[in-house]
């Protein structure tokens, strides 16, 4: 079973609370972002498909999906989650909210931090519910992420010149001087250029001008002649939310939302047009530099 709900939806922690207090077994709650430019519906999308289609027997899934909307930019369903199933684990509330909650009838059993890519991900969570449930087998070991093949032994470089005694096939160049010296060329004479290059003529020309064209499009231009791309202006985000820098994580979270209430739409809707985007534009930014304290903090 798979259940999605969306930040922009008034009743999703409500929604959301209700389906983990209903759970029986086992189930996976996460969020994903869920832009407008993304065809696919989070439930299609990895590692929650491959879950269905493998362990969906055993295992029910609640996605919460954000759209980056401002109907939705003001709701944490995920963080009012976590604080609710570790109100005495900071640490572990931050990491239910951003990362892969199990769940085993409506307790939590384990969190799975999100990695670089979907595949990593499917494979530390089955990790984890192998552990769990005896329905679900663990992963193998050998394709755990990070797990490095053992590297070719190096290959030996090519011969060049004659053969020695040792009984080693000859190489070309070699092979070529013997064969002169047997038909009588004198053994420093040049070897004789390829068809290609020995013609000359207007191929040899062409050849050699196309060369010096592609060298000229190709060339780095000088040193203080490339052109410089402006980095954009990043502003800090303690100073964003109107903290001091190092507040504790849970006094962060409780500012950022009496900050990003103030642009409710509700509160300026009465307000002219150009209120409306500066609102707009004031939540997006309080929301990135949530964003970037939230990245501080897992790294």
């Amino acid at each position: 079973m798979q259940a999605v709900l969306y930040f922009s939806d008034k009743q999703v922690r409500e929604k959301l609370f209700a389906f983990v207090d209903a759970a029986q077994g086992l189930m996976l709650v996460a969020g994903v972002r869920h832009g407008a430019a993304m065809t696919r519906p989070p439930q299609a999308r990895e590692p929650f498909a491959a879950l269905e289609d493998v362990f969906g027997h055993v295992l029910s899934q609640v996605i919460v999906a954000d759209e980056g909307t401002t109907a939705g930019m003001w709701r944490d369903p995920l963080g009012d989650l976590g604080d609710r199933l570790y109100p005495e684990d900071k640490k572990r509330a931050y990491a239910a909210a951003t990362g892969y909650v199990l769940l085993e009838d409506g307790r939590p059993r384990a969190v799975v931090r999100k990695h670089a890519s979907p595949t990593e991900d499917l494979w530390f969570l089955q990790e984890a519910l192998s552990r769990l449930s005896p329905a679900i087998p663990a992963p193998d070991p050998t394709k755990r992420p990070g797990h490095r093949r053992p590297e070719p032994a190096p290959r030996a470089p090519p011969r060049y010149g004659p053969a020695s005694d040792t009984g080693a096939p000859d190489d070309d160049a070699g092979s070529w001087r013997r064969s002169s010296a047997r038909d009588g060329a004198h053994p420093g004479a040049s070897r004789p250029r390829d068809d290609a290059s020995s013609r000359g003529g207007t191929g040899a020309r062409q050849g050699s001008s196309r060369a010096r064209a592609w060298q000229a499009d190709e060339a780095t231009p000088p040193r203080g002649q490339r052109a410089v791309a402006a980095e954009p202006e990043t502003k800090d985000p303690w100073t964003v939310l109107g903290i001091e820098r190092g507040t504790p994580k849970d006094e962060a979270r409780k500012a950022f939302r009496a900050l990003i209430a103030q642009y409710h739409p509700d509160k300026v809707a009465h307000l002219a047009p150009e209120f409306h985007a500066l609102a707009e534009r004031r939540t997006r930014e309080i929301l990135d530099a949530w964003e970037a304290l939230d990245r501080d903090e897992e790294a």
